[in-house]
């Protein structure tokens, strides 16, 4: 169930209408305007425009499901709902490649796969759910070859949403903890993991308490009405490594907030990304080397700007849809934010055409 609920919230527009319209309380407000007032007059009325769009004819949208992730070489990575809990390579021309499958690798019953992550070498690791108390991170070659199954054993009852993987092999992985009393709130869990699943240390995040408070008290930008004990704003986190080798974990707030956490597992510095406007939510993050873009989602209308900054949390562009008459036009672009490149600056989309095929939708800011 909580897999379908990840998916119909990123995927859909039910992502900004479960917003609030109000921003994130305990966390310090108001955006990088001072830093970044110079970036934003250089690329004020830049719009986000498609310049490229990419049918697949034998796929349907609705085969996929989120996480959506994307490599270095622009390879696009979606979970196969149909082959649960598989995954698809599709490179830049919608030409299916590897696929990453772990239920032919496992005498175990699976209940769903998770987010995954791209490794040294283009790996992937993907986060699965056996039918157990116990939470496994399968790791495969680039060529969808399976290389091993990971078994997290923290020695508590948690469950984990996030991951990266660093260049050594460590683990990043963000979840939550469950409470004692199965109906109270969860708690927030982050963790550097050994290659072999052992955790080396957990890290204290400092939103955790703040966000958990939220949840406790039943706060909508935390809690569901239908999944009360899970903790929205920590469940929905993304992590991406950047150039510097850090990981940027960010939580489901808003401001979004980011933090860089070192392989080592030192909190590196703090991250906000403001869209300047309480009604809008994060949605997806990316990151090319050193900067990371966020797609930011209001509410009522489904407007969508995209932040980039880079990672001293200066601001570099914002990034909106292209309209007239205050409409937008060329058709409006997504919620599936999959990929983000640099040398043109590029943002990739999933969308679908009338008969509901696959299409990746590439835009640049004109």
């Amino acid at each position: 169930m909580l897999r379908h609920l990840v998916g119909t919230l990123l995927f859909g527009f039910l992502l900004v209408s479960l917003a609030s319209g109000q921003a994130t309380p305990g966390l310090p407000q108001g955006g990088n305007k001072a830093k970044s007032a110079q970036a934003n007059n250089k690329q004020e009325n830049l719009h986000l425009t498609r310049v490229q769009t990419v049918t697949v004819p034998s796929v349907l949208i609705s085969t996929f499901v989120p996480p959506f992730r994307c490599d270095s070489d622009g390879n696009i990575y979606l979970q196969n709902d149909r082959l649960s809990p598989a995954i698809q390579k599709f490179n830049s021309k919608g030409e299916a490649g590897a696929l990453f499958q772990p239920a032919p690798n496992t005498d175990k019953k699976l209940d769903y796969g998770g987010n995954c992550a791209i490794g040294p070498g283009e790996d992937l690791y993907e986060l699965v759910y056996p039918h157990e108390m116990y939470q496994y991170v399968f790791a495969y070659k680039s060529d969808g070859t399976f290389k091993s199954a990971i078994k997290l054993n923290l020695g508590f009852r948690w469950s984990a949403h996030s991951l990266a993987v660093f260049p050594s092999g460590q683990l990043l992985i963000s979840g939550f903890e469950y409470d004692k009393d199965p109906a109270a709130a969860t708690w927030p869990f982050t963790g550097i993991f050994a290659a072999d699943g052992s955790l080396l240390k957990e890290i204290k995040l400092e939103d955790d308490d703040t966000l958990r408070d939220m949840a406790a008290s039943g706060d909508s930008r935390a809690s569901s009405p239908t999944v009360p004990n899970v903790n929205r704003a920590v469940s929905f986190s993304q992590i991406g490594v950047a150039a510097d080798g850090n990981a940027y974990l960010m939580r489901w707030t808003n401001p979004a907030i980011i933090y860089a956490i070192s392989p080592g597992g030192e909190v590196v510095r703090r991250l906000k990304v403001d869209p300047g406007d309480a009604s809008y939510g994060p949605g997806t993050m990316q990151i090319f080397q050193n900067r990371i873009a966020v797609l930011f989602i209001e509410r009522n209308t489904y407007n969508k700007i995209m932040k980039v900054v880079d990672l001293e949390d200066h601001e570099i562009a914002t990034y909106d849809e292209l309209k007239a008459s205050g409409k937008v036009t060329g058709g409006m672009l997504t919620g599936a934010f999959t990929c983000y490149t640099e040398n043109p600056t590029r943002f990739v989309f999933l969308g679908a055409d009338d008969a509901q095929k696959l299409q990746f939708v590439t835009t640049e800011p004109r």
